[in-house]
Order: C-alpha cells, then structure tokens, then sequence
C-alpha cells in the first residue's frame, strides 16, 4: 500500500487504469532486458482480460499478467517452493485458474513492488520444463533391481 495510514479501500480508490499500465509496462521492460542478455525476444499476445508473455527461443508462455482493479495479477511456472522470494510475493496458484500451467501467483499492488515481482517472472522465464516423469532418471528395472 502506497501509505501505511491508509485503509484498502482508499488506496483502490487511488487506483486507476494508468496504474495497472505503469505497473505492466514496467515490469515488461525489466523482462525484456533479461530476455535481450539472453539474445531472446519476448512475444506478447493480449486478450480482453490478461496478458500472456512467450519466450520466442524456448517457444513456450512463462507468464500470464491480468490488469484487475487494485492489483495486477501474475501467474507464473515454478512452484513456490522452486522460487527465490525475499520478498513473499509468491503464493500457490489454484488449478482453476492458468489453464493449469502455472504452480505459483502473486499480486502487484503498487509500483514498490515491481522489481520483486519482476524477479519472479524472470525465473519463471528461466524455469526449465521438467521431464514429464518427475525429473527421475532410469527406467522401472533399475526399481526392480533394487528391490
């Protein structure tokens, strides 16, 4: 909240539409710098209610952002606990809710929190796609063998 006095209710009233743009605008530069260092470009597709950030090397969405009134809504890839968040932006993501893809979302309420939020969404962009076996090596026989 923009002052520590202030009720919720004030401090969406002080919200308006040019706040959730200043808010995705800059978190929008900060990914594409990370992108660019990494000879990337970042697509964007917008629908009429979110945003959706692709990674065109890695071909795949790594967030989607929804401008909603009072906060910006992100979800991203990682899980929680796969994430680096000194700053606990971060919460488990419901299964309703991105399509399923997304393990962790959290809530940009004022431009202060732009550069915590931005890291999230740049590991999410760095997040590798795990293998579809849990990440485990090897085949059944080797379980077999142990046993």
């Amino acid at each position: 909240m923009p002052n520590e006095g202030m009720t919720k209710l004030e401090a969406v009233s002080e919200w308006n539409g040019r706040t959730s743009r200043e808010i995705v605008g800059a978190l929008r530069e900060r990914v594409r710098t990370a992108a660019h260092r990494r000879h990337d470009r970042i697509l964007e597709r917008a629908g009429r209610q979110w945003i959706s950030w692709r990674s065109r090397q890695a071909d795949r969405v790594f967030a989607e952002i929804r401008p909603l009134r009072g906060r910006v809504q992100v979800f991203i890839l990682p899980g929680v606990r796969e994430l680096s968040d000194g700053s606990g932006l971060a919460r488990r993501a419901p299964r309703s809710q991105g399509w399923g893809w997304f393990r962790s979302r959290f809530d940009v309420t004022s431009m202060a929190q732009v550069e915590p939020a931005a890291r999230l969404i740049i590991q999410s962009y760095e997040h590798r796609v795990q293998r579809h076996n849990g990440g485990r090596n090897g085949s059944g026989t080797q379980r077999k063998q142990a046993l």
